[in-house]
């Protein structure tokens, strides 16, 4: 009977240990049609920048650290973002106006090239890497998705994602292997405007 027990309990143990690590934090944007399984080591977050939109345009994962307070910081962290929002500009009729308008946000320059292979599955992407003067150094991923908006342009789907990689050279190499995690995990499936 003892031995009855100690199988049942090491059962339960077992049983509770895999449910719970398969309990992965999943980010899911019903407007957008987002679904992204965060990677490990990642931290999610909703940063005040995204949340004074009034809507849910997207999610912040910080890297290398498990320090919430960080998501309300604007610099001095690591991170990964996704972005989406309705395809409404000249600059998003085509992927490459995309990257170029994402490119020169904050700063008058074009982006560089971004490291080879960095693609989301099934969709057209488009990418560029900016060397910010702080140090920092920005890869960015776009891609459109959704059915096309006839009130814009037929031919140009609904709405445009930005993914992004926010890291330093120290982290570069390490950082890159998330992002790419990142992009193989995200699901992409708006229901059209």
């Amino acid at each position: 009977m003892m031995n009855l027990s100690r199988v049942l309990i090491g059962l339960l143990v077992f049983w509770s240990a895999a449910w719970a690590a398969s309990q992965k934090p999943i980010y899911r944007n019903q407007q957008y049609g987002i679904l992204l399984p965060v990677p490990p080591g990642a931290l999610p977050c909703m940063p005040p920048i995204y949340m004074g939109s009034g809507a849910d345009h997207g999610v912040q994962m910080l890297l290398g650290t498990d320090d919430a307070t960080l998501c309300s910081k604007s610099t001095g962290k690591r991170y990964m973002d996704v972005w989406a929002s309705y395809t409404v500009t000249d600059e998003e009729k085509t992927l490459h106006g995309y990257l170029e308008s994402e490119c020169e946000i904050d700063v008058q320059r074009k982006c560089s090239s971004a490291p080879e292979g960095l693609q989301i599955n099934g969709l057209k992407t488009e990418a560029g890497r900016l060397d910010h003067s702080d140090g920092s150094i920005e890869i960015i991923l776009v891609t459109q998705a959704g059915k096309p908006d006839p009130d814009f342009d037929a031919s140009v789907p609904a709405i445009s994602y930005s993914l992004s990689l926010i890291t330093d050279k120290q982290h570069l190499k390490q950082d890159l292997t998330a992002f790419r995690a990142m992009l193989k995990a995200i699901r992409i499936a708006p229901k059209g405007k």
